[in-house]
C-alpha cells in the first residue's frame, strides 16, 4: 500500500503543480477512476487494493459511500488537518472527490461532496448470466419493487457451500470496462424488426394468471444465455398452448396491429412473390375442404377467409421477420396498419362447375349474364345464380348443398373446356359473339331464344353442350338475312386449324 501511494505521488505532484498555473481553479470534482488507479496499483509492485477496502459491505448490502479511511492511512498517509497543510502534490488526491474552490480554510474532513463523484462513465459492467442462474425464479432478480443494491443477490449469495460466492467478492460479477457499459439488450437481426414495445404490458399478462404470467413462456431462449446479448420471444412463444392459441385468447394471426403498432426505425421491406394464390401444388395436395378456407354468408356468398386456415401449415411464415406468402393477398403489408385482402383474384377462375341443363329448366338468362374478357354469356360469380330462383338455400334445399362445393366445382374444368372446344377443328368459338347475333333484323323479328340454337340439353354436361348443328344457323344465314353457309365464306366463321402445323388460321 505504501508503495502505491508513493507512486501516485509522484505522478500527481507534476500534473498538480503544472496545471494549477494553468488554468482556474475547479468548481467540480474531477471524479474518480477506479482503473487508472489499478493500473498505478499494479505498476508500482504492491497488493492489488480490495474493494471492500473503499466499499463497506455489511450483511451483503453496501452502506454508506466510501470515506478518507480508504484514502488515507496505509496508502496515502495520514489525512491533512486543513486546506493550508495540503501540499499541491497531495491536493490532486482530493480533487478526485472535492471541487478545489471548496477546499477552503474549513477543515478538510467536514467536506461533503456527491456521490458517486464519477464524471466520467461507469468503469464496470454487471455480468450475471441467466443459465447461471438457471434454478432461480425469474421474480427474485425481475422485481421493480426492490431497486436497492445487492437487495436481490444476497438471499443466495452468502458465500455458503452450494449457494453462489459471498458478496465480497465484487470482482466476479463487476467486470472492468473502458467507458459506458452497453446494458443487456435485445438481439437485432439484420432483417427488420417489428416490435411490441407500445402494446405489450407485462402486468396485462401477469393477471390473466396460468401460463401467461410465467415469464419462461415467452423467454425460455433467455435461459440458455449467459452474457448480456438476449434473444427476443417470437410469434411462437406467444401462440402456445393458453396463451394467444384462438382460445385462452386471440390468435397471433387474427389481427396484427393488436400488438404490433411501433414502426420500426429503420426501412421496412417485404418479399414481393409473383403470382397470386392458387389452388394447385401443395394447397391441393393438403386435401383441404374448400369449407375450411371459403366459410359461406348468409346469403350464400363465398365469404373471404381469415388467416386461421393457413396457420397450420404457415406458422412460421407469421412470425418470419421477412415473411415471403403475404403479398399472394395482400397489396399491403405493413404489420402495424390494417390490412385487407385486396389483391384481386386471376381473371380466370381455377375451376369450373357441372350442371345438368335438364335439370334447371328456368330461363336461360336467370344465369347466363356475365360478360367477360374471355368468356360470353357465363354465370356470375358466387352462388347468386343458383339461389336466386330459390333452388339452393344455404343449407336446406335439394342436393347437392351450397356446402358441399366439391360437388359442382372441379378445379381446372373451366380451362379443359375452352381447350376442347377451340381444339375442335371446325368450332366457331374463336369469332363467334352472340351479342352480334341478339341484334340482327331477324333476331328482332322472331325473339330469337337460346335454345334456337342450343336445342340439345341432353348431352353430357361436364365438359360442354352438344355445338348446335349446323341447321340452326341455315334460317338466318340464307343468303339475305345474312351470307350463305354455302360458297367460299366458310372460314368467316371456322377458322379452322393447318394440318402442317397444327395452328389455328
Amino acid at each position: 500500500m505504501r508503495a502505491a501511494a508513493i507512486a501516485i505521488a509522484m505522478v500527481c505532484a507534476w500534473s498538480w503543480s503544472s496545471a494549477l498555473s494553468a488554468r482556474d481553479l475547479r468548481t467540480a470534482p474531477e471524479g474518480f477512476e477506479h482503473n487508472v488507479h489499478a493500473r498505478i496499483v499494479d505498476v508500482s509492485g504492491a497488493a492489488a487494493i480490495a474493494c471492500t477496502h473503499c466499499h463497506a459491505v455489511k450483511a451483503g448490502l453496501l452502506v454508506s459511500r466510501p470515506g478518507h479511511t480508504g484514502c488515507f492511512g496505509s496508502c496515502h498517509g495520514a489525512m491533512p488537518a486543513r486546506r493550508e497543510s495540503v501540499s499541491p502534490e497531495r491536493m490532486r488526491l482530493c480533487t478526485a472527490c472535492h471541487a478545489e474552490t471548496a477546499l477552503t480554510t474549513a477543515a478538510v474532513a467536514k467536506q461533503t461532496v456527491p456521490y458517486p463523484p464519477y464524471s466520467l462513465g461507469r468503469e464496470f459492467a454487471l455480468q450475471i448470466g441467466h443459465k447461471a442462474h438457471a434454478t432461480v425464479a425469474c421474480s427474485q432478480c425481475h422485481d421493480n419493487r426492490s431497486a436497492i443494491p445487492h437487495r436481490r443477490c444476497i438471499g443466495c449469495h452468502d458465500g455458503s457451500v452450494g449457494k453462489g460466492p459471498a458478496m465480497t467478492a465484487c470482482n466476479l460479477c463487476h467486470t472492468p470496462a473502458s467507458g459506458v457499459p452497453d446494458p443487456p439488450m435485445f438481439l437485432r437481426t439484420k432483417d427488420t424488426q417489428i416490435f411490441v414495445t407500445t402494446a405489450f404490458s407485462h402486468d396485462k399478462h401477469a393477471r390473466r394468471g396460468g401460463i401467461a404470467r410465467q415469464c419462461i413462456t415467452c423467454h425460455a431462449a433467455i435461459i440458455e444465455t449467459n452474457d448480456r446479448q438476449l434473444p427476443r420471444p417470437t410469434t411462437a412463444s406467444c401462440a402456445v398452448a393458453g396463451c394467444h392459441d384462438g382460445k385462452a385468447s386471440f390468435a397471433v394471426t387474427a389481427s396484427c396491429t393488436r400488438c404490433h403498432q411501433d414502426v420500426p426505425a429503420t426501412r421496412y421491406e417485404m418479399s414481393r412473390v409473383v403470382n397470386r394464390f392458387g389452388h394447385g401444388g401443395a394447397h391441393e395436395g393438403a386435401k383441404l375442404p374448400c369449407a375450411a378456407c371459403h366459410p359461406l354468408g348468409k346469403t350464400g356468398e363465398v365469404m373471404v377467409s381469415n388467416h386461421t386456415p393457413c396457420a397450420p401449415c404457415h406458422a412460421e411464415q407469421f412470425g418470419a421477420r421477412n415473411p415471403t406468402i403475404c403479398t399472394a393477398c395482400h397489396i399491403g403489408t405493413e404489420p402495424w396498419r390494417k390490412l385487407v385482402a385486396d389483391r384481386l383474384p386471376a381473371d380466370r377462375t381455377e375451376f369450373g362447375a357441372t350442371l345438368e341443363h335438364r335439370k334447371h329448366p328456368g330461363a336461360c338468362v336467370s344465369c347466363h349474364v356475365l360478360d367477360t374478357t374471355h368468356d360470353e354469356l357465363r354465370p356470375p360469380r358466387g352462388h347468386r345464380a343458383c339461389t336466386g330462383t330459390a333452388c339452393h338455400a344455404v343449407t336446406t334445399g335439394p342436393a347437392p348443398q351450397l356446402t358441399a362445393c366439391e360437388s359442382c366445382h372441379q378445379r381446372g374444368l373451366a380451362a379443359e373446356r375452352d381447350r376442347a372446344r377451340l381444339a375442335a377443328t371446325w368450332s366457331v368459338r374463336a369469332r363467334f359473339k352472340h351479342a352480334a347475333h341478339q341484334e340482327g333484323p331477324r333476331v328482332r323479328a322472331t325473339q330469337l331464344a337460346c335454345v334456337v340454337c342450343h336445342d340439345d340439353l341432353s348431352s353430357p354436361t361436364v365438359l360442354s353442350l352438344a355445338v348446335p348443328a349446323k341447321a340452326t344457323c341455315a334460317p338466318c344465314h340464307d343468303g339475305q338475312t345474312a351470307f350463305k353457309l354455302t360458297g367460299t365464306t366458310c372460314t368467316r366463321c371456322h377458322p379452322g386449324v393447318s394440318t402442317v402445323t397444327g395452328a389455328r388460321r
